[in-house]
């Protein structure tokens, strides 16, 4: 039986020449439309790559992915394609801005919206109100009414007559209630922005073929180990103990399907807890991850975190637990004592993480103050100040460095500090926004909530369903030992900041103590805070955010509040 491209072929071979001629006559407009279309498909192509930014956890942390996919929908405006080229443009642009707050991005957003509603984009000038809107920016027509009011009474005023309240600079931030502070829900033009572009060919799906495992990474001390196992996007795992047999050690086994190994992976550890880490392709659609462990009672949790997709494996002794979660009940070292009181102080290790780095610039605000500089410089003033007071000092980095989020807490743990205060600067879609807040571990409050904590995690917008899941990673830590004490931590942050601030600086709005589920704080041993210092996303705050005056005050409150906590503890300590 011939195949069927043979048997086409001698079909045609056997056919009369005027048959072939007119099959070919009939075949050319075919052939032109298909070329047509090949000419007309650089914008499927450009739709195409932009989803497979969006949908790539391990590409949409990279900027020059997404500068990629956006130059290919620009270069794909021409003839008809133009408007919906460059409104593609413009919505991906605005999904960058969301993910990275550069302010930069949302502005080349609204740019790309007035050349696509030039090139005849219906729909831009519809998005480009909706991003206007939701920066606070919308000049409604009654909003003009009034304004044009004033003025006219500004003109028309007799001498003497009292003035009109005067407006106030629109850079200048304006008080508003808390009842105001509920996070509203994404404009559906704007939610259009987040998804996958509508219209565009549907890539080959991820979720069908087998996660890669790229990477495992592992950082210890004698009681602690946390390992990391990075993934290229998330999969179903199953662990299981195996007793000692023989020579091998009691293990861990983690077998992650439909998964690959990019390479056979073996990683000593040589602690009191974990002997050594090994990855292997257990068969075609099976890695099996395995712990070789050294104790017998050790604690072990393991969680599951999106952008990038990693498995989290936390190990650590009951015994080193108990004292993690009770720093009071040490007894201090020299430094502890204060030369002119004498007094204990329980708490001596302090662990100050400074937010981003690297290529992670965390938010840039309308002038160009990029978060990652701001954090640092107000983490070494913290790290100088409580030196000053006596306390030791870790910092997760000390230099413009990436450090990852997982990392982070493991260096934490590792270096076994006693508490652990993450300094970042806020950012919020409108500039209006401003204030300082102070975030512990737990269940997100409010939307609000959510959409910071999925930023500072790198994820493209937030989770709504994620109170089910904290619950249980909370539940797994056994983190309620130490809650109590982080809430107390952040009350006595909160408070030293706002009052500082003002009394240095200038007025600021106290927004509170919050709760979030910032992955930088999953796992920490230690009573552990994420101080937003105010919203870089403010014209008025970023220039506050990037003035030492401000950074030194903010490092001042932060210390005086670390000291007040850390003679509360002490008196607990005392009281037992």
């Amino acid at each position: 039986m011939l195949a069927p491209a043979a048997a086409a072929l001698a079909l045609l071979l056997l056919a009369p020449v005027g048959a072939q001629a007119r099959s070919s006559r009939r075949a050319a407009p075919a052939q032109g439309r298909v070329a047509a279309a090949k000419a007309l498909s650089s914008l499927d192509r450009a739709r195409a790559a932009l989803m497979e930014v969006k949908r790539d956890p391990s590409r949409r942390r990279y900027r020059h992915h997404w500068e990629r996919a956006i130059g290919a929908l620009e270069a794909a405006a021409r003839g008809r394609d133009a408007g919906p080229a460059l409104l593609e443009a413009a919505r991906a642009r605005y999904a960058l801005y969301r993910f990275s707050q550069v302010e930069a991005d949302r502005e080349a957003a609204l740019r790309l919206a007035e050349r696509a509603r030039r090139a005849g984009a219906k729909e831009a000038q519809v998005f480009a109100s909706a991003v206007r809107k939701e920066m606070g920016e919308d000049e409604t027509p009654r909003k003009k009414q009034r304004v044009a009011a004033v003025a006219r009474v500004r003109q028309v005023a007799p001498k003497g007559a009292p003035r009109p309240t005067a407006t106030r600079d629109p850079l200048t931030p304006t008080p508003t209630s808390r009842e105001g502070d509920d996070e509203p829900s994404t404009d559906p033009v704007l939610s259009e922005a987040l998804k996958t572009a509508p219209g565009a060919p549907e890539p080959v799906s991820r979720e069908t073929s087998p996660a890669r495992v790229s990477e495992v990474k592992a950082w210890s001390n004698g009681d602690y180990t946390r390992v990391a196992v990075y993934l290229s996007r998330p999969v179903a795992f199953e662990k299981q103990e195996l007793p000692a047999e023989g020579k091998m050690p009691r293990r861990l086994a983690i077998d992650l399907a439909p998964a690959v190994l990019d390479r056979e992976l073996a990683r000593p550890v040589a602690d009191a807890l974990v002997q050594r880490v090994r990855a292997a392709q257990r068969d075609r659609d099976t890695v099996r991850v395995v712990l070789d462990l050294a104790g017998r009672d050790d604690d072990l949790s393991i969680l599951q975190l999106d952008d990038p997709p990693r498995l989290i494996v936390d190990v650590g002794s009951q015994e080193g637990r108990r004292e993690a979660q009770a720093p009071a009940a040490r007894a201090p070292t020299p430094r502890e004592v204060e030369p002119e009181a004498g007094a204990h102080r329980p708490v001596r290790r302090i662990v100050v993480d400074a937010g981003h780095g690297g290529h992670d610039t965390g938010a840039i605000g309308p002038s160009g103050v990029r978060e990652k500089d701001v954090t640092l410089a107000m983490a070494r003033r913290l790290a100088v100040r409580l030196r000053g007071r006596g306390f030791e000092v870790v910092l997760t980095r000390d230099r413009d460095a990436f450090v990852p989020l997982e990392e982070r807490t493991a260096i934490a743990n590792a270096r076994r500090g006693d508490l652990f205060v993450s300094l970042h600067a806020n950012a919020h879609p409108r500039r209006d926004r401003h204030g300082v807040e102070t975030y512990v571990l737990d269940v997100a409050g409010d939307r609000y909530a959510r959409r910071l904590a999925a930023r500072e995690n790198g994820a493209l917008d937030d989770d709504a369903d994620e109170g089910k899941e904290v619950r249980r990673i909370l539940a797994d830590l056994e983190a309620q030992a130490s809650a109590s004490s982080s809430r107390h931590l952040a009350l006595a942050v909160q408070r030293e900041v706002c009052a500082g601030v003002r009394g240095r600086t200038g007025e600021v709005r106290d927004l509170g103590v919050k709760s979030a589920l910032f992955h930088v704080l999953l796992g920490a041993r230690m009573p552990a805070v994420l101080v937003e210092t105010g919203f870089i996303s403010n014209r008025v705050e970023e220039q506050r955010l990037r003035s030492t005056r401000f950074q030194d005050e903010v490092a001042a409150s932060v210390a005086r509040a670390v000291e007040s906590f850390a003679s509360r503890e002490a008196r607990v300590a005392s009281a037992r």
